[in-house]
């Protein structure tokens, strides 16, 4: 069973399986406070031994382990704001509008020889940038004006 079907419950800082019960960071109290932030920048929640021995769904949740853990990475509520942005329309859209321009750029890169820059400063680098966008274009414009033998005969001229 994957860590998906726990639900997490930001309140309480804790995990709840689906038969119920929680899985925490820390089950008894420490009289130093600790963080429990793992160097991978995770945090561990356990369930309790007695809670997984009598429940009836672990042989599919922990069949070789005493307990159930559930890793929790410290970023995870920027990425669920990234997972709901990525599900929008406007992102995808967004996401198509870049691989676009990803391939305007490779396109200078490998077919214009723009490797590198051969103008200092911004102000260079935007002159050299707005003149290979005008290279592209005129580039595109040729083709447009004068299509391929092969697509006369597809368009009936």
């Amino acid at each position: 069973m994957s860590s998906d079907a726990f639900h997490w419950d930001e309140e309480r800082d804790e995990y709840r399986c689906p038969q119920g019960h929680p899985l925490r960071r820390e089950w008894r109290a420490f009289v130093r406070a600790r963080t429990h932030v793992t160097k991978a920048d995770t945090v561990i929640y356990r369930s309790r031994q007695a809670d997984c021995r009598l429940c009836p769904m672990k042989t599919k949740c922990c069949p070789n382990t005493p307990i159930r853990k559930v890793i929790r990475s410290i970023h995870e509520a920027a990425r669920n704001v990234a997972r709901d942005i990525a599900n929008t329309d406007r992102y995808r859209q967004s996401r198509k509008d870049r691989k676009k321009v990803e391939m305007l750029f490779a396109h200078l890169k490998r077919i214009l020889n723009l490797t590198r820059l051969r103008l200092r400063g911004m102000s260079g680098a935007r002159d050299e940038f707005l003149l290979a966008a005008i290279a592209q274009n005129l580039r595109r414009m040729a083709k447009s004006r004068h299509p391929p033998p092969g697509r006369l005969a597809l368009a009936g001229i």
